[in-house]
């Protein structure tokens, strides 16, 4: 019955052995001339061993040693199968194939670099890589087939793509806003990104088209805190195309890692009708690098009043975010305005990277302020230096927030005395509800609404009689003095 048993198991293993895939045509042969140490996935754009998608850039790595003892030429080659089947994994078959010399006795690690076919189906391969003597793969032939791949596909349309001679988007492209670099980006960055999409044949209809992101893992992410401004709508007649820009924020909790973003044009009325395409394009896909920098805290947001008026208060609320990678133990956040005379400071305790803020600035605006617009500035220090007690690292402008207020007269308040004689005058109208009298003092314009002041009346009626009895008193008689005749005048009467 044991004998049995162990030729069962033989019979069985040794079908297994016959039926099973041999990569060289002979099988192995040669295995004391050549050696093939390992093949390896070196996660180009891949974050998982041997889990790849469509139109992603790979490197497999054999590691090979020539145990001759003369130099030699020698092939590595890759395939993949499915079953009995060979499948094609690469744009480029070539490019699975890669021709190279070793001196005797040398090791030494050769790639194979590829592209992902787009059409390739989202299922598990069996990986074969051979490593053989050009011209003698008969004799000196050995093989790997320890690995299993995974090809996952990202299907943004929900259903099948239209064909690209109906609809498509022909190219993706960072138009670098706040980035220095194509697709090098960091948190808080202002990016905008443009694509083209062209109506080849349908008649005029609304798209809706989209940005998406993806991590290493296929799993979709949001970039942003707003994803509406991931969504732009077009028109398009027959045979018309459009560039289409996106304008957005990065948001400050990202992850540092590489992200692909794909977009999809679907017809609003009929999402059956949708493209899609990998940026930058078809021919030169590529990853968005997120990282942070060292340090960064500014200033995001400003809410408070646009106008104010002399002798008045007002209050702002500032959004502090860390967008650097580093945790810092205090910030600081400044309001500032030379004219106004305003330098107002807060102070921030420990705020983590990826973490926002908000403080409180309650101002107050001079009586003597110029009735015009002023520009507030909000911005920020940190990187504090505990012993030397100062703060190394300041807000570029380009960064800061300048807040816009006008300033208007504000009513003039009255004086202290003037309040401590009208609250005399209430409290005793409302003792006796009688008349009070008001002594004025200064000039006094207008007629006034008090009672009248009956000693300046008497006195006016006093003088007024004085005046009356001076003007009807006669003047007195003079006395006659008398005056002797002058000598006596003859006449002379002429007789004509």
């Amino acid at each position: 019955m044991k004998k049995n048993v162990i030729l069962t198991l033989t019979i069985f293993f040794l079908a297994v052995q016959v039926s099973a895939f041999e990569f060289c045509d002979d099988g192995t042969v040669g295995e004391s001339n050549l050696r093939l140490i390992s093949a390896d996935d070196m996660l180009k754009e891949n974050s998982k061993e041997w889990t790849w998608q469509t139109l992603q850039e790979i490197e497999i790595e054999a590691r090979v040693e020539n145990r001759n003892d003369e130099d030699g030429t020698y092939i590595i080659e890759a395939i993949f199968k499915d079953g009995d089947d060979t499948i094609k994994i690469a744009e480029d078959s070539d490019d699975l194939k890669e021709e190279f010399s070793l001196s005797a006795n040398e090791r030494d690690s050769i790639s194979l670099e590829f592209t992902v076919d787009e059409d390739a189906d989202a299922q598990n391969y069996d990986v074969y890589i051979k490593f053989y003597k050009e011209g003698e793969e008969e004799t000196e032939c050995v093989e790997n087939s320890e690995e299993e791949l995974e090809i996952e596909r990202i299907e943004v349309c929900e259903d099948d793509e239209v064909s690209k001679d109906e609809l498509e988007i022909t190219d993706i492209k960072d138009k670098l806003e706040d980035n220095e670099n194509k697709w090098d980006w960091a948190p808080g960055n202002d990016i905008r990104v443009s694509l083209d999409l062209e109506n080849k044949d349908y008649s005029q209809r609304d798209f809706e088209v989209e940005l998406i992101f993806f991590d290493n893992n296929g799993e979709e992410v949001f970039l942003t805190d707003n994803h509406d401004n991931m969504i732009e709508e077009t028109t398009l007649d027959e045979d018309e195309d459009d560039n289409i820009n996106f304008n957005f924020k990065l948001k400050s909790n990202i992850e540092e890692a590489e992200y692909t973003l794909y977009a999809k044009a679907y017809d609003k009325s009929d999402d059956d009708i949708c493209t899609s395409l990998k940026a930058e394009g078809k021919s030169n896909p590529i990853l968005i690098k997120v990282e942070k920098e060292e340090r960064k805290v500014i200033v995001t947001n400003v809410e408070g009043p646009e106008s104010a008026t002399t002798s008045s208060q007002a209050q702002y609320t500032a959004t502090i975010t860390n967008f650097g990678s580093v945790d810092e133990d205090r910030v600081l956040a400044i309001i500032y305005n030379y004219q106004l005379d305003l330098n107002e400071k807060v102070e921030i305790q420990n705020l983590d990277s990826g973490e926002e803020e908000t403080v409180t600035f309650n101002i107050s605006i001079p009586e003597n302020a110029s009735l015009s617009r002023y520009s507030l500035l909000f911005a920020t220090e940190y990187e504090y230096n505990e012993e030397q007690d100062y703060y190394r690292s300041a807000s570029d402008d380009d960064d800061d927030i300048k807040h816009i207020i006008t300033i208007a007269q504000g009513e003039v308040e009255e004086t202290k005395e003037e309040t401590q004689n009208e609250t005399i005058v209430e409290e005793a109208q409302n003792e006796t509800n009688t008349p009070i009298t008001t002594t004025i003092t200064g000039n006094a314009i207008g007629i006034p609404n008090e009672s009248p002041n009956w000693i300046v009346l008497i006195i006016l009626i006093i003088l007024a009689t004085i005046g009356i009895v001076f003007f009807f008193k006669k003047p007195p008689v003079r006395k006659s003095t008398k005056i002797e005749a002058p000598h006596a005048i003859r006449r002379h009467t002429v007789k004509v």
